[in-house]
């Protein structure tokens, strides 16, 4: 306080002790002031480093490609901090094994300046612990270099100095603890670390470590997508080619079995002896068996790719049952194991798929004599329980574990015994496939005393019979009526005295053609009654051959054309019918459907006789 008057104190004295209190007061103001400056800036700085965290982590967020994040981020960077030069470098293939590379996002304040610099950094590639960027890799944290130029671990030291960089610094963009980038920075002096900016960044490579996961997750995604296309790709390839063999092997094996069952069922007309008849009987069971059977293993590619479709039809079971115990029985009796059937049947014919419920059975009974020892016995047993239809087979093997009873069902699943009695595993496969597509069960159980049953049951309908058709006595050529000229074009020589005994019996008057060349020519030629082409002939195949004889005919006539040919996929009779044809038969030939052909075309032949 200042002294009041009349006080004892000098009037100098009270004056410099006023001056005293006037200057504290003014150090005081100016200390104030100076700390309210400071806080200003510090929460100027604050706010700018939230600014840029806020602007890299939205970037982060909004990048497609870490190469957009990282060009803010490099420029941003720079920006805030006054540094001259950024650049980032990430794993080679996106890679986290290494080597980090240069990823060609650059920022610089004076690109001319700095391009020796930049070129050199755009070849080098780093190791862990190797450099700036492999001291950051290998710590997993920023890394500050007061001055390049000093540093023993810097191998761009020389041209960091031509190019005047002397400080830097770098950090992680960090997916979790894992480093998936580097972002690198240089100034043109040397300088001491900042910590307060090392903690900014570490914020930072957090946010940039995002769309670097976001990145490689993505190509990854697109890795297996092309992984999975290439194996569809080939998977489909595979099915092509598996689709042209079978078809290759089917019309292959169909040509030589059309004479077998041809000749077979002529040899029925003829006077033999009943052992020979007999024997006859044996063949054309067989062939009409290995028929089905061929069929049956064709279509277990559509079983496979579910576009497999149930051939219904109507037939006696109990002469079925009796067919392959015939078939069968010799040889069980080479094995010394005795076949017999069990068959509770009424007199009737049932409605399901022939081929499907004959295939089962007769994988069934093959395995159970091949695990049947010598001296032991093959029980084949057959029921009808209202609209079910139950047929089993019970062996005298091992019997199977119960924990392998649901797998012996899947391709290429076998147990020990199984492995050892030979085969590929797919047999029990093809059964379990044919029920599954009659809507059926199929399963094994422990039998009574020794062996193991196995048993499918399926849905059927007891079928009327049916009506058979046939042309009974030759066509008689007189006044009134003449006989059903046919043209048939076929190659193989075989099969063509195969139609000549079929034919023989309804009066057919029969041209060959043998190649659609021929067929076509001869079409134009003459009038015909019915033509019966082939497929796959020389010269001319038989689609051609078709095509150009309805082109020919134009609207004026029709000639009834049916295709006689072993190649009857799906596919293939779609392709015929909108080639022209009026129907497809298919080899081996079938007796009752040729003949119902030739009975259409009778009625035409009457009216212009």
């Amino acid at each position: 306080m200042i002294p009041p008057l009349g006080s004892d104190e000098s009037p100098n004295l009270q004056i410099e002790r006023l001056e005293r209190r006037l200057a504290r007061e003014r150090e005081a103001r100016k200390a104030a002031e100076t700390i309210a400056e400071s806080s200003l800036r510090d929460l100027y700085r604050e706010q700018q480093r939230l600014a840029l965290v806020e602007t890299i982590a939205t970037a982060a967020n909004l990048s497609d490609h870490p190469d957009e994040a990282f060009a803010l981020a490099l420029r941003a960077i720079c920006d805030f901090t006054g540094w001259r030069v950024g650049q980032a470098y990430m794993f080679a293939d996106a890679a986290p094994g290494g080597p980090l590379v240069f990823s060609g996002v650059w920022h610089d304040a004076d690109p001319e300046l700095r391009r020796e610099f930049r070129q050199i950094s755009d070849r080098l590639s780093f190791d862990r612990g190797e450099g700036l960027p492999g001291r950051v890799w290998a710590s997993g944290k920023a890394c500050w270099i007061q001055d390049v130029a000093a540093d023993p671990n810097f191998p761009r030291a020389e041209p960091a100095k031509r190019a005047g960089l002397h400080a830097a610094f770098a950090f992680p963009a960090l997916i979790g603890e894992e480093v998936g980038a580097v972002l690198e920075f240089f100034l043109e002096r040397p300088a001491p670390p900042d910590e307060v900016l090392l903690k900014t960044l570490d914020q930072i490579g957090a946010q940039l470590g995002r769309v670097v996961e976001r990145h490689r997750n993505r190509g990854r995604t697109r890795a297996h997508t092309l992984a999975l296309e290439e194996k569809t790709a080939a998977a489909e390839a595979a099915s092509r080619a598996k689709s042209a063999f079978l078809a290759v092997t089917s019309h292959e094996i169909r040509t030589p079995l059309n004479a077998v069952l041809g000749l077979s069922q002529a040899l029925q007309r003829e006077p033999l002896t009943a052992t020979q008849h007999e024997l006859n009987d044996g063949v054309l069971a067989s062939g009409e068996m290995l028929l089905r059977l061929l069929n049956a293993v064709l279509d277990m590619s559509k079983i496979e790719a579910d576009k497999a479709v149930a051939e219904m039809g109507d037939f006696d079971l109990r002469a079925k049952l009796d067919s392959i115990l015939s078939i069968w029985t010799p040889r069980a009796e080479e094995a010394s194991v005795l076949l017999t059937l069990d068959a509770d049947l009424p007199q009737a014919r049932i409605r399901t798929d022939q081929g499907r419920i004959e295939q089962t059975l007769v994988n069934l009974v093959s395995n159970a004599l091949k695990f049947t020892p010598a001296g032991g016995e093959v029980r084949i047993g057959a029921a009808l329980f209202g609209d079910r239809l139950r047929l089993t087979v019970t062996d005298g093997g091992p019997g199977v574990a119960p924990e392998d009873r649901q797998r012996i069902f899947q391709p290429f699943e076998q147990t020990d015994a199984g492995r050892d009695a030979g085969g590929a595993g797919l047999g029990l496969a093809i059964c379990a496939g044919n029920i599954a597509l009659l809507g059926g069960q199929i399963g094994c159980e422990p039998a009574d005393g020794v062996g193991e049953r196995f048993w499918f049951d399926v849905p059927v309908s007891v079928a009327a019979p049916i009506a058979t058709i046939a042309i009974a006595s030759p066509v008689n050529a007189t006044s009134n009526d003449r006989a059903l000229r046919v043209l048939a074009a076929e190659d193989n020589a075989g099969n063509r005295r195969v139609l000549e005994v079929l034919l023989a019996p309804a009066g057919v008057e029969l041209t060959f053609a043998e190649n659609g060349e021929a067929a076509v020519a001869a079409a134009l030629a003459d009038s015909f009654d019915l033509i019966l082409m082939d497929v796959n002939m020389p010269v001319m195949d038989g689609v051609e051959a078709l095509r150009l004889i309805r082109v020919a005919e134009g609207e004026a006539s029709h000639t009834p054309i049916h295709m006689l040919t072993a190649n009857a996929f799906a596919d293939d009779v779609a392709r015929y019918m909108a080639g022209g044809a009026d129907g497809v038969l298919t080899k081996p030939i079938q007796l009752p459907q040729l003949f119902a052909v030739l009975e259409t075309c009778l009625s035409p032949v009457a009216q212009a006789a």
